[in-house]
């Protein structure tokens, strides 16, 4: 006897969450009330919360709540297949083998390779590294502790990488039974404060061509005493026409260090990473959006400061030019890896209108994935064909609590 689409949607539903390692754990954002209604590519909006001032003493000196807007946008990937070929598959372990697996596994694993090629270079510290060690775990995880974040911390690295570290000493690796049940054979152990998982299809950074003295600008903001008290939002670079802006390259400004979600300024460096982010079928350039005060200000919920010295010197006209240092050495490749908290990692799902000439045939959920599939006629070939999509958006929107790490490759 045939079993149904919403056993069979969940069964597929079940197999691509196994895939996609990335990301189990990660946390719903974006209310669906804010969802509901959005088309393929649309953006969906939502605001960090404001940590506010802490004043010495007992006068208050209340500020006003800023909260700055983040955005994801809806995107999709869809899988099809025949209506005879689903239909004509009645037991379990027959459909499993020719539909279920196969098919999950490409949906799953395309997905999450577009996700970590666009997140796993969204934070604001790095770690280079041009052999491979400990230090590219230990490093990494340390500076996420250095900002006082808290919270589960997960780090990921390609398994030639991971497997070479486990190698001089697999016994550094504390095993937990709770994660190993998450992750499977992917996970590692707990070290350095990390839980360790190996992970395919990360990114490569290829240093050739890359610009080596790109710039970011913003224009000053003052107070009522005309004191600079910080810059507009910076979400962008301009290039100094030596090179190209290539994604995951990174940077530092020399001065400019990390401002923490509790409003304290660190010692740490802002490190400035050009990414991409695909928005529906457009992709479009940039970098987190870099928020600076001057040194005790507190100006818009910033998330790096410099000192009055410092910034001083780098405006003219009212506007802030900084010219950018290169992390990594040109023409040289580097595999891409990252410790982030496991929150960090947006995850929403959303449900979209049927396509013209459609029908809605069911929505098969397990954990934190959702598919649905639609049947429809191709009426050219006089087939019916059935459709399997995976709605949604998924972005880390602090990337504080990330660290990218480089390893330069032979």
């Amino acid at each position: 006897m045939a079993f149904a689409n919403n056993k069979k949607l969940k069964i597929i539903a079940a197999m691509v969450e196994d895939q996609m390692a990335y990301v189990k754990g990660s946390k719903s954002f974006f209310s669906q009330s804010e969802i509901k209604g959005k088309k393929y590519g649309q953006k969906v909006n939502g605001y960090l919360p404001d940590p506010g001032t802490v004043k010495d003493g007992i006068v208050a000196d209340p500020d006003a709540i800023n909260e700055p807007e983040v955005s994801a946008y809806i995107n999709n990937k869809n899988t099809s297949c025949e209506t005879d070929l689903w239909n004509d598959l009645v037991d379990i372990e027959s459909f499993k083998d020719e539909i279920a697996e196969p098919r999950a596994k490409n949906l799953a694993l395309t997905t999450q390779k577009e996700v970590m090629e666009e997140n796993m270079i969204r934070s604001v510290q790095a770690v280079v590294r041009t052999t491979v060690d400990f230090g590219l775990l230990t490093k990494s995880a340390s500076k996420l502790r250095d900002l006082g974040i808290g919270g589960r911390f997960l780090s990921f690295q390609n398994p030639d990488i991971m497997g070479d570290i486990a190698e001089s000493g697999l016994a550094k690796f504390i095993p937990s039974a709770e994660m190993e049940k998450i992750y499977g054979d992917a996970y590692l152990g707990r070290y350095s404060g990390a839980q360790q998982i190996e992970i395919a299809n990360t990114p490569i950074v290829d240093t050739t061509g890359m610009d080596a003295a790109p710039t970011i600008s913003a224009t000053v903001v003052t107070d009522a005493n005309s004191n600079v008290i910080g810059l507009e939002p910076i979400v962008t670079a301009t290039g100094s026409g030596t090179g190209s802006l290539i994604v995951g390259a990174a940077y530092k400004v020399t001065g400019l260090k990390i401002r923490n979600a509790a409003g304290i300024e660190t010692n740490n460096d802002y490190v400035i990473i050009w990414g991409k982010e695909k928005q529906g079928a457009n992709t479009v350039y940039g970098i987190p959006e870099l928020r600076v005060t001057s040194q005790g200000k507190g100006y818009n919920n910033a998330n790096a400061w410099m000192d009055a010295t410092t910034l001083a010197a780098a405006i003219s006209s009212g506007t802030a030019t900084f010219t950018l240092t290169p992390l990594l050495t040109a023409s040289k490749k580097y595999a891409v890896g990252q410790v982030r908290t496991e929150e960090s990692l947006k995850w929403d799902q959303y449900r979209f209108d049927s396509l013209p000439g459609s029908d809605d045939q069911d929505v098969g959920s397990f954990e934190n994935i959702t598919l649905k599939l639609m049947a429809f006629g191709d009426g050219k070939n006089g087939v019916k064909l059935l459709r399997i999509d995976l709605p949604y958006l998924a972005k880390i929107l602090e990337p504080r609590e990330s660290v990218t790490t480089y390893l330069e490759l032979p």
